[in-house]
């Protein structure tokens, strides 16, 4: 079982912020190699192993717009409440239609191709002029809505936020990082809510040093590859990762028609 969630860890820290869809993988690859899920108490546990990454990167940003009262971080807050809204008022619903049902798969796949491509014709078009730090409310709104796509498997949180950031004219570099805000509150609130969930409903599947595993290297792979993927951006476009999108959706649906 340590084996599984060292390599769950990985799998949510590196699909968490690059535009390849984090809940997609975290389907699929007990689905693709047969193994069963770790359960709630692991899904907690990289939630907060990944706010806690995305809190402490982005820390002195933080505390530097609360000490000067900045609008961008009442623009994240407001963006937030459309996804958080949804996702709290609609978590069993979707959880059940989307990620447990037997056609799962083929949404994933699917999702995975069709917005690869929105990604790429976005990532073509941009202008790819503004910083971040020129977004207005209404753009953050922008963004915001477009999150609530991310609760398809396949679409990735990450990749439909900064193909909204592209849309609006950001460079590539300003999308993601404004993504990666954008992402904070969001994955501390569901990091709270899998734990009260957990509290309400005791998971014993891990122990506490299995959990406590997944939280030190969800924390320390999501800080490496947030470096990383801020650094790629200033030279390299969404290319690869909408051909790496595209290849994964291709095989999972062939895996899924062939099990059929």
């Amino acid at each position: 079982m340590l084996f599984i969630v060292i390599l769950l860890s990985l799998v949510q820290s590196v699909t968490e912020f690059l535009p390849i869809s984090s809940s997609a993988h975290l389907m699929l690859v007990p689905w693709l190699f047969q193994f069963n899920d770790p359960g709630l108490a692991f899904d907690a546990a990289i939630h907060v192993g990944t706010a806690l990454a995305l809190l402490v990167y982005f820390a002195k940003e933080f505390v530097e717009m609360i000490k000067t009262k900045d609008k961008l971080l009442w623009y994240i807050v407001a963006a937030s409440v459309p996804a958080a809204v949804l996702g709290f008022l609609g978590d069993k619903v979707i959880t059940k239609y989307l990620h447990e049902a037997s056609y799962a798969p083929l949404v994933v796949g699917l999702g995975m191709i069709f917005f690869s491509g929105l990604l790429y014709y976005v990532d073509k078009v941009g202008k790819k002029e503004e910083a971040v730090e020129k977004i207005t409310l209404k753009q953050s709104m922008f963004v915001g809505l477009a999150q609530i796509l991310a609760f398809i498997p396949g679409a990735s949180r990450s990749g439909i936020t900064i193909t909204a950031g592209l849309w609006l004219g950001f460079n590539r570099e300003a999308a993601a990082r404004f993504s990666f805000l954008l992402a904070t509150p969001i994955s501390l609130g569901a990091g709270l809510y899998k734990v009260y969930d957990l509290m309400k409903h005791p998971d014993h599947t891990l122990t506490n040093f299995d959990l406590f595993t997944g939280i030190i290297i969800t924390f320390i792979a999501s800080m490496v590859v947030i470096r990383w993927f801020l650094g790629y951006l200033k030279k390299h476009s969404m290319l690869a990762f909408v051909v790496y999108r595209i290849v994964v959706g291709v095989l999972v649906v062939g895996v899924w028609l062939l099990r059929r």
